[in-house]
């Protein structure tokens, strides 16, 4: 394995220290996170881990996990969660396992030698029966198992919440639970892995999924006509409560945070440019301001075409924007030309085919071509433009081989006969 005698590399310790980290030494691996972030050009082009997926996870650290969605399809037991879910509901043994998974999830991350990684810890569902679940926000779903028998991500199905009276009558206790829960979990990661890899706490949902998923589309159109003082009561409710994430994140200890909030469709954004900024661009600029008093970092992932938006993500004080999905019409060069001075890009290899059956060469290849279009100069981060439970492990240590290869500073983008 090429990433054996990396640890003793990745965590020596540089000149600078955290602000926030009551001065602690900053490791060679933040360094390098922190310079691409920032826009210069480090060591080598840092990666960045984007797995929420139970079966890779698992995989990667050579464990077997009880396969819980057993419980959801199995004849019997998904009569005995149909007539429980109450009380399984209540006792939070899933918000627990929550926990469990953000930190195996991290702990997988650094076994494979990311530099970074946006660790998801969202204990924000509970289960109507074996096939249906709600957030505390006020959606619907149904339940998903993988295909090794996983709990997956719930699909969203339906808002909840047809009214302002609808809203405002929520129980909201589970959501104001989150930051404490948060804190919690990040605490521990932090301190046990944290000096290892560059930890981005993030959570579901942004402003603008959950102002318009628990309503659903067509009712959140109507909103934007006939309540826009509700709309955006709204989004400044969600917008304070995303700054107590902030707060409990930094007070974990962790050095940066990911804002999650998919706002287009892959033919392009899913409101105006100019609507989004009426709507949101003060809460956004309110969050990252917030973010860089507390001494975090702060990237905004969405997924789908947004080039018409990276230039309002940095106008809003974004330090770095992921996904960019070459499936979805992203052009990394374009992008980097666009942005590239004012925003760290990261993502852009493809979950469709190079992380699931492509050859090593075509893995090679496209991490080459993404460092060559964005790596010049830094401010760039190899990742997967998403996670799904179809993705291959070994793929993704070949991209992680690949950027070994092409992304050492000053870049040498020369193609070898054989990537071995």
């Amino acid at each position: 394995m090429p990433w054996e005698g990396i640890p003793s590399r990745r965590c020596a310790s540089s000149n600078r220290s955290w602000p926030n980290r009551g001065g602690k030494p900053m490791s060679a691996v933040h360094e390098r996170v922190l310079a691409a972030l920032e826009r210069r050009e480090p060591d080598r082009v840092p990666t960045f881990d984007v797995m929420e997926e139970y079966a890779n996870i698992y995989e990667i650290l050579g464990r077997r996990p009880f396969p819980t969605g057993f419980l959801f399809t199995n004849r019997w037991t998904s009569r005995i969660v149909d007539k429980t879910a109450g009380l399984l509901n209540r006792s939070q043994i899933f918000f627990a396992e929550m926990d469990r998974f953000s930190y195996d999830r991290t702990e997988a991350a650094v076994k494979m030698g990311y530099d970074a990684a946006w660790v998801m810890h969202v204990p924000i569902w509970k289960f109507q029966d074996s096939k249906v679940a709600v957030d505390i926000y006020g959606r619907q779903y149904d339940v998903i198992v993988d295909g090794r028998g996983n709990l997956a991500t719930p699909m969203y199905k339906k808002g909840l919440i047809a009214s302002p009276q609808d809203w405002y009558g929520w129980d909201k206790r589970d959501l104001f639970r989150l930051p404490e829960r948060a804190n919690r979990a990040f605490r521990r990661i932090q301190k046990d892995l944290g000096d290892r890899i560059f930890i981005m706490p993030g959570f579901l949902f942004g402003l603008f999924e959950n102002t318009w998923q628990p309503m659903g589309f067509e009712r959140f159109a109507v909103a934007l006509r006939k309540e826009k003082t509700f709309v955006r009561r709204v989004i400044r409710f969600y917008r304070d409560h995303f700054c107590l994430m902030l707060e409990a994140w930094a007070d974990a200890g962790v050095p940066g945070a990911v804002y999650t909030d998919d706002m287009a469709y892959r033919s392009g954004p899913m409101l105006p440019p100019a609507l989004m900024e009426e709507l949101y661009g003060d809460a956004f600029r309110h969050i990252t301001e917030t973010a860089h008093a507390l001494g975090l970092k702060i990237v905004v992932h969405s997924c789908g075409n947004v080039m018409p938006l990276l230039g309002w993500f940095a106008d809003c004080g974004f330090d770095g924007v992921h996904a960019l999905e070459p499936t979805a019409g992203v052009d990394l060069a374009k992008v980097k030309q666009l942005v590239g001075d004012r925003l760290c890009l990261i993502g852009n290899v493809d979950i469709t085919h190079i992380l699931v059956d492509a050859t090593r060469e075509e893995v090679f290849e496209a991490v080459r071509k993404s460092i060559a279009a964005a790596g010049h100069g830094g401010g760039y981060m190899v990742a997967p433009t998403n996670s799904h439970h179809t993705m291959s492990v070994e793929r993704l240590r070949w991209m992680l081989e690949a950027v070994e290869r092409y992304g050492r500073y000053p870049l040498d983008l020369s193609v070898p006969r054989n990537p071995d």
